[in-house]
């Protein structure tokens, strides 16, 4: 709360002023009834009119003051000059003190006024320093982010290139014995086993790379509500074992992006995938594509039992998974891949219930979005 009355909530205040003229009117009064010859009770009530005067600046500054010294000098002027009973002050000590009314209202709202701008000034200047602190947390964190993800990218590039050569060489001598055997033996299928975990590793060994070196985009102009459509077709497979279903709430008229085809398809499959995996089952993953701000937005809902404290805050952390088969790159590749295309990925929980996932994405024109 401000240290000044005049910020009080304007019923306070009313109730502030409504007191302040009622003490005028009281002061009047008992100058009023007060006996011409008891001149020492005329010279304290007329130094008792300073306070509301003063009461009046604190509470409206200037304006308050002026008001309230001219209230001041409307009650005092009949009893000043005997038309209500008689002040025996003389006349020039009468005009010097209305006069001083004035000056007092005049001086002490204005030092007021000043004192609530300095405030002013002071609350909008804290208000710049917590916005500058809150940025300068958001780039710190950044800055830590990219650090990490420069330090994964180099050891990821590292440990492909040592591993994928001798994986190449185990997978071709596990399918050159293999035709050793017959489709039935046991050997066979120890060996089919062994390319099978061989491609699955190589495959984790691309998504390293493709983590440590990202390749420039390759933009053109999509609808993304086909996108997403192709998809869900893709997923259509993995979901027949599961009863989960999509249900996709497009935009009317297309949304057009610029970007990389396949790199935005790359982060739908994970988006999608990691809802589709996240669902209980006779579950529902809901996708909603719309035109927000200016913005393209892609809202992915599952109907899981929601993220987790520690997944929100390392959702982006290379290698942080809170799958048994996980590597942990999927939402990394795709934080990288969003940024890359100018846009923002956020996680979250939905308040109805879910993990919730959002992606936003800028239009490829102003006008993008219109048939």
């Amino acid at each position: 709360m401000s240290a000044f009355p005049h910020s009080l909530p304007r019923g306070r205040r009313l109730y502030s002023d409504i007191a302040i003229y009622l003490a005028i009117g009281g002061i009047s009064v008992l100058h009023y009834v007060s006996p011409v010859h008891a001149p020492h009770l005329h010279d304290i009530y007329r130094r008792l009119y300073y306070l509301p005067i003063i009461l009046a600046a604190f509470s409206q500054g200037i304006f308050g003051g002026l008001v309230s010294a001219t209230v001041v000098c409307l009650a005092y002027i009949p009893h000043a000059f005997g038309h209500i009973s008689h002040d025996p002050a003389s006349s020039t000590q009468k005009v010097l003190e209305m006069i001083l009314y004035y000056a007092v209202g005049l001086t002490t709202g204005g030092l007021v006024s000043r004192l609530k701008g300095t405030q002013l000034r002071l609350q909008g200047t804290a208000m710049d320093l917590l916005r500058s602190l809150d940025q300068l947390r958001s780039t710190e964190e950044q800055l830590i982010q990219a650090a990490r993800l420069a330090a994964v990218g180099r050891l990821s590039a590292g440990l492909a290139h040592e591993i994928r050569n001798p994986l190449a060489a185990i997978k071709g001598s596990a399918e050159i014995l293999s035709d050793d055997y017959p489709a039935e033996h046991p050997k066979r299928r120890m060996l089919q086993v062994l390319i099978d975990e061989s491609v699955r590793l190589n495959h984790v060994l691309s998504r390293f790379l493709a983590f440590a070196r990202p390749q420039p985009l390759e933009q053109q102009v999509i609808d993304i509500r086909q996108e997403i459509d192709a998809v869900l077709s893709l997923l259509h497979g993995q979901n027949e074992v599961r009863a989960v279903r999509f249900t996709f709430d497009p935009a009317l008229s297309p949304i057009r992006l610029r970007g990389d085809r396949e790199r935005l398809r790359q982060v739908l499959l994970n988006v999608l995938l990691n809802a589709l995996q996240a669902s209980r089952e006779e579950g529902a993953v809901r996708i909603r594509c719309e035109i927000v701000n200016g913005m393209c937005r892609i809202a992915v809902r599952d109907a899981g039992h929601g993220f987790t404290k520690e997944a929100i805050e390392n959702a982006f952390t290379p290698f942080f998974t809170t799958k048994e088969q996980g590597t942990g790159l999927g939402l990394a590749v795709s934080h990288r891949i969003i940024e890359q295309h100018g846009g923002t990925i956020r996680i979250g929980n939905h308040e109805g219930g879910g993990g919730l996932v959002e992606l936003l994405l800028p239009l490829s024109t102003p006008t993008a979005g219109l048939p």
